[in-house]
């Protein structure tokens, strides 16, 4: 996954699925946080990975917040800690919370990019969580991050759930950026990202499978393929394949796990890269019911002139039906 991608599709949510994250996804996760950067390569971050089973999971549970009780529901806690004599000092700052900061950072994209849900939490009460995991006294806890599959909105109490449906937001960029001195805000040029997120279900058939019984990899193309047609449809308003004058110029693929009859596929995309004559689509194949992703997609679309056999500039009329798929 590209870094943009992680960035825009990461997302805070509450409802996690029962299903345990794999051992090897946590290692990930914590390779993610360990290469992270650190003022003067302290690393002073301490990770404490809390799973169901860990006898540490109920004092830990306890120490929440009652707002966070919907977090009890994640495979995984984890607890990063610090000892500021692990950190640098430069006056009067002191860096080992920035630091955590930055590992935890690593590791929110790095679980987004494996297709988990990571949501770090403020509402804990210090003294119990220390206790519950045993830190040292001279160590202080600094978050903690519930850590798992993404389950269904519906799972959640009401008060929760509307939480988890409020769209996402951010203060404009002229509010937190700025051009040379403070208060002189930087000028925004490109589309607000995340982008507008395109999102259908693919069907399966039996013919798709192969002898191996699962999805032919050269059929998770035509997956995409089906989508990025259900896109022209729905957004561009094509009914016909005449009303289609985009030729697919670049397809890449990664595929991320086997897709099984059983599986319910969705394809999710947006647009990125516009240029003068085309534009990109970054789209991925999902199970909604427990998130995982089974394939990755760029592909590369041209707006082309058949009669001519040439490229044409995007139609301004194409451009403004895509706005608000466009990831900056």
């Amino acid at each position: 996954m590209q870094v943009r991608r992680a960035i825009a599709a990461r997302q805070s949510r509450r409802a996690f699925a029962a299903r345990p994250v794999e051992r090897d996804k946590l290692e990930r996760l914590l390779e993610a946080a360990r290469w992270a950067p650190s003022s003067g390569n302290k690393q002073p971050w301490r990770l404490i990975v809390v799973g169901r089973d860990a006898p540490s999971r109920a004092g830990v549970e306890a120490a929440l917040d009652p707002g966070n009780a919907w977090a009890q529901a994640a495979p995984v806690l984890l607890v990063i800690a610090a000892r500021p004599a692990d950190g640098s000092r430069a006056e009067s700052r002191a860096y080992h919370h920035h630091d955590c900061g930055l590992a935890l950072m690593s590791l929110l994209l790095r679980a987004t990019d494996l297709g988990l849900l990571a949501h770090p939490m403020a509402g804990w009460r210090e003294a119990p969580l220390q206790a519950a995991v045993g830190l040292p006294p001279e160590y202080a806890p600094i978050s903690v991050t519930a850590i798992g599959y993404p389950g269904r909105a519906a799972d959640l109490d009401p008060v929760t759930r509307a939480k988890d449906e409020r769209p996402r937001t951010r203060l404009p960029l002229e509010q937190v950026a700025f051009d040379g001195h403070f208060g002189v805000g930087f000028a925004a040029t490109l589309p607000t990202a995340p982008a507008k997120v395109f999102a259908v279900e693919i069907p399966l058939r039996f013919a798709d499978l192969d002898a191996m019984g699962h999805v032919n990899n050269a059929v998770t193309l035509t997956l995409f393929e089906t989508g990025r047609l259900k896109f022209f449809a729905d957004v561009l308003g094509a009914r016909r394949p005449d009303e289609i004058d985009l030729i697919l110029a670049q397809a890449d693929c990664r595929y991320v796990r086997p897709i099984q009859l059983s599986d319910v596929v969705h394809v999710r995309m947006f647009v990125t890269d516009v240029g003068t004559s085309a534009f990109a689509f970054q789209a991925e194949l999902f199970d909604p019911r427990d998130g995982r992703v089974f394939a990755q997609a760029e592909t590369v679309q041209v707006q082309y002139d058949y009669a001519a056999g040439r490229p044409l500039p995007l139609r301004p009329e194409l451009l403004a039906q895509i706005r608000d798929y466009i990831g900056g």
